[in-house]
């Protein structure tokens, strides 16, 4: 089931077609995972009210909002999204959102014996 997100007056999407969310003042970039952008005059904190915890987004800092689909990888308080852009993590966030990549990447890749 996709999950539809408002964004802004008439702007509807689903969280499975965004990559992530970027802050730009008192406007937002969405990244969708074919590689185009659109700016949503909407501020990011509104977004990720909206959105919540449980579609799969992190808010590594003040500047984005990323599904967590996108990740490629994480290392030291930052995160690597598939389109090779690192995104820092911010102090106050580090902690809590390392255990969430953590489970996901657990859940993501099978170990196996």
């Amino acid at each position: 089931m996709k999950n539809e997100i408002k964004v802004g007056g008439r702007t509807k999407l689903y969280s499975e077609d965004v990559a992530y969310f970027e802050a730009n003042v008192n406007y937002t970039i969405i990244h969708y995972y074919q590689g185009k952008n659109k700016i949503v005059a909407t501020t990011i904190g509104q977004i990720h009210e909206r959105i919540g915890e449980e579609c799969g987004f992190i808010r590594p800092n003040r500047s984005y909002l990323i599904n967590l689909q996108f990740v490629d990888n994480y290392h030291l308080g930052e995160l690597l999204l598939q389109n090779k852009l690192k995104v820092n993590i911010s102090r106050r966030r580090i902690k809590r959102l390392n255990n969430i990549v953590e489970k996901y990447f657990e859940q993501k890749i099978p170990i196996s014996t």
